[in-house]
């Protein structure tokens, strides 16, 4: 444990110390942007900022090389909420579903507290950071319904569910609460296991393996593979109760990371940036 911490706080000091992207700046626009109608026309004349990224470093399992070296970022306010649309290069589009198969995603990493930022790596004890998760399994999830064990694997013969034939035979009563039994995730509350109401997490963290999924999401997003390349856009509230608050006039602080499920990202293997990255919220 005592080497852990004299290669760990070095190193981290290190990453802090990084020069990091240019300023973010979020401009105001007169669009209501909780409405999730973000046309091209509102980011026609908005700076777009290049974050780098790299190979997660701390964390195991730690990705072998960068798979995302560069996100491309731009903000917008209406005074009440604020949207960021990332761009990322990704050769293939990934949805997850079946096992051993990840999907593509994106965060957003704020600091709660007022003042100097936390550790960048999911913040510290009584110092937490807020997260905003985009996947793009979420999203198709929304847009599709979530798959049955039958969509995922039509030709599986043993170990399926009686609810999953199209004849049950003579079993009776089958219904949706019943179908959880057999599912240890919903059984024992995890909310990944359960539909999602929003293609986006918010999810609250004091240093590694500390993350919490909240249920009151607000946050919205949703995203565009096209050409080996994503846009995804991420609206949240300006002031999170209980979260991070963000001001017009005033500045703060952001951070990114991006999974590429073809490149068997998931969890800790993900592209991040190194320090934390300056917003300013325009006030007019």
């Amino acid at each position: 444990m005592f080497y852990f911490k004299v290669i760990l706080f070095p190193l981290m000091l290190l990453v802090q110390s990084i020069a990091g992207a240019s300023e973010i700046k979020a401009v105001k626009v007169s669009v209501d942007l909780s409405k999730a109608t973000w046309g091209d026309s509102i980011w026609k004349d908005v700076r777009e900022e290049a974050v780098s990224l790299m190979a997660q470093p701390i964390a195991i399992p730690r990705p072998k090389t960068t798979q995302t070296s560069l996100i491309r970022v731009q903000a917008v306010h209406d005074g009440q909420w604020i949207a960021f649309r990332l761009r990322w290069k990704a050769d293939e589009k990934s949805e997850a579903g079946k096992l051993g198969h990840f999907s593509d995603a994106v965060a957003l990493q704020f600091p709660v507290k007022e003042g100097s930022p936390p550790p960048i790596f999911m913040g510290a004890k009584d110092n937490p950071v807020h997260i905003f998760h985009w996947r793009a399994q979420y999203q198709k999830d929304l847009e599709k319904g979530k798959p049955e064990m039958n969509e995922l694997y039509p030709n599986m013969n043993p170990d399926m569910y009686p609810m999953e034939f199209k004849d049950s035979g003579n079993i009776e009563g089958l219904n949706n609460e019943k179908r959880e039994i057999y599912s240890p995730g919903k059984v024992s509350g995890n909310p990944q296991s359960y539909e999602k109401p929003s293609a986006v997490d918010e999810i609250f963290a004091e240093g590694f393996g500390s993350s919490s999924v909240i249920q009151n999401r607000v946050a919205i997003g949703h995203g565009d593979w096209e050409k080996g390349e994503w846009s995804v856009v991420i609206a949240r509230p300006l002031k999170r109760e209980n979260g991070s608050i963000l001001e017009p006039g005033k500045n703060s602080y952001m951070a990114f990371a991006v999974w590429q499920g073809a490149k068997q990202e998931v969890g800790s293997r993900k592209s991040v940036t190194m320090s934390w990255v300056p917003l300013q919220v325009s006030a007019q």
